[in-house]
């Protein structure tokens, strides 16, 4: 299958003592506790980004978007995912990407509808797959102390 390629992405993040938003695939999830984190936290967006710059060969986002960088603070991930899109534009397209959002709580599955629309909406396509985990209380995931995600992209170079 010649051209293309395919990349993995990951990231995690611990819930915040802090009153915060959680965000997830773009989408403002009603919630007690948001996650700690130098963006907004969205570890489905940060996952899918790394995954498409792990195809592209592009890095990924620590890259472009540092933790120690003032800039970095606080900063929307759909505009992560713009700037990734800009780097891939004419040069890739983007055929699937499949999530594994992995957390106990909150009880995401009444938001997937949601979070699906935002995701094709931000990626600019409906070959996109969600699907949400638990860890059946083992680990840190499972003593929900944190949310992660793994994603995989795969991409076609144009």
């Amino acid at each position: 299958m010649k051209g293309y390629r395919v990349g993995l992405g990951f990231d995690v993040h611990r819930f915040s003592k802090k009153k915060r938003p959680l965000v997830l695939g773009g989408v403002e999830i009603a919630s007690n506790f948001g996650l700690e984190a130098v963006s907004d936290g969205d570890v489905l967006l940060h996952a899918a980004s790394d995954a498409i710059c792990g195809a592209c060969a592009l890095g990924d986002i620590g890259d472009y978007f540092p933790p120690q960088n003032i800039k970095s603070k606080g900063i929307d991930s759909r505009k992560i995912v713009q700037f990734i899109l800009k780097k891939i534009k004419n040069k890739f397209n983007i055929i699937n990407i499949d999530a594994t959002i992995i957390t106990e709580k909150p009880k995401l599955s009444v938001h997937k509808k949601r979070i699906l629309t935002s995701l094709r909406e931000i990626f600019q396509t409906k070959a996109i797959n969600v699907k949400i985990k638990s860890k059946e209380g083992l680990d840190i995931l499972g003593s929900k102390k944190a949310i992660s995600c793994l994603a995989l992209a795969v991409v076609k170079k144009c």
